[in-house]
């Protein structure tokens, strides 16, 4: 079947959003302004009023870079780590991580089942109604339990993309808007390459990360162990 001229457009906006997210991602100087360039691409061309990016830190996966939600969501929403009623970190007896709540430590956690029609072959979680999701299905369906704090604050369409290094699952980029319908199988798909190319760049930065550390733990060691006049001069030279 001919495709429309409207969904030439739509294919033409997204791939060229894709490049530019991929320039941004492989020419970057900072990790957080570059995913806030990603996040400014996704708003546009989603329209969704509210994008951020999630990465894990130590046990947790706070919110990393974000646009369009209050302060009072961002901190409310921060920690994904289950607590027990005296406030401490309930721990999973498997891996000892602590368990993540919600819609958003499903999808990290890789609790998805893509036979469910609000969760992708890729482990994406998305809904165009939080309402009616919440009024036709239970905990058992949504894969553990949901705090529904986004349902309570208005937001009815809610996507959730996981982002992958290596295999790995180490965060997710979080699209939510007060309307209904934002979302199609096309818009997830596009979605989940960037979740591609943001786990690549969070893999890049990492790796530089520890790079720079090593580099400067050398530079320790080479001002207090005692060297040679040999290998003085070598290092004189090199300097």
């Amino acid at each position: 079947m001919p495709r429309s001229v409207a969904d030439l457009e739509s294919t033409l906006r997204r791939e060229t959003a894709l490049k530019r997210i991929c320039a941004e991602l492989n020419h970057f100087v900072d990790l957080h302004d570059a995913l806030r360039v990603v996040i400014r691409q996704v708003q546009a061309l989603s329209r969704c009023e509210a994008v951020s990016v999630r990465l894990r830190d130590g046990d947790d996966y706070p919110y990393f870079a974000h646009d369009g939600f209050s302060q009072t969501f961002i901190e409310r929403e921060n920690s994904l780590c289950s607590k027990d009623r005296s406030g401490q970190r309930i721990l999973d007896q498997r891996s000892g991580a602590c368990e993540l709540d919600c819609m958003c430590g499903n999808v990290i956690r890789g609790r998805t089942d893509p036979d469910l029609p609000f969760f992708s072959t890729k482990g994406s979680f998305w809904t165009n109604d939080t309402d009616a999701l919440l009024a036709e299905t239970g905990e058992e369906d949504r894969q553990g339990r949901t705090r529904n704090y986004c349902n309570s604050c208005g937001y009815r369409s809610v996507a959730l993309v996981p982002i992958r290094t290596e295999g790995e699952i180490i965060g997710l980029i979080q699209l939510n808007d007060h309307q209904r319908g934002r979302f199609n199988n096309e818009l997830i798909e596009f979605l989940q390459m960037v979740g591609e190319q943001v786990g690549l760049a969070v893999r890049n930065s990492m790796t530089h990360t520890r790079l720079r550390q090593s580099l400067e733990e050398i530079r320790v060691l080479r001002g207090i162990l005692p060297i040679c006049a040999h290998c003085k001069r070598i290092r004189d030279e090199q300097d």
